[in-house]
């Protein structure tokens, strides 16, 4: 019986393989969670900003509302209704638009974009009436749809 030895070997390829295939499932997990946890914190990153860009054009907006209505109500003793929007006119004229009867004003906000507020007033109540408090896209811009595609000459 000397010349049969019984060698046992431990059998650890296919267990091996599973090991390693399972460390390769989790690290590309991982790294897919952390490539979204990435994006989702530039995402909010750029929300905040923008949410932080319209409270500040908003309150630019209100100090607007109040300065027009400060004007109104210290013009409000000057008599008839031409002379009170005489006086509101030479203290803030320049927000005035003739055509529609309105004071206006854009606040420029980030991204091309602008907070426009439009105040109705009532000269004889002395009061005034948002007509409009929105943001819109102030500045034209074009989407470059161009595909380059390569060439032998490049």
């Amino acid at each position: 019986m000397a010349d049969y030895e019984v060698k046992r070997r431990a059998n650890i390829g296919s267990s091996s393989l599973i090991l390693i295939f399972i460390v390769l499932c989790l690290a590309t997990f991982g790294l897919l969670s952390l490539g979204n946890a990435k994006g989702d914190e530039l995402l909010s990153v750029r929300n905040a900003a923008a949410v932080k860009a319209y409270y500040q054009a908003d309150g630019q907006g209100e100090e607007f509302v109040h300065m027009v209505d400060q004007a109104l109500q210290k013009a409000g003793q000057a008599g008839d209704d031409l002379a009170v929007k005489k006086q509101v006119l030479e203290t803030v004229g320049d927000y005035y638009q003739e055509a529609s009867g309105r004071f206006l004003t854009d606040i420029p906000m980030e991204a091309g974009q602008a907070l426009r507020v439009e105040l109705d007033v009532d000269w004889k109540e002395r009061s005034l009436k948002v007509a409009s408090w929105k943001v819109y896209i102030q500045e034209e811009y074009a989407i470059d749809q161009s595909v380059r595609v390569w060439s032998k000459g490049e």
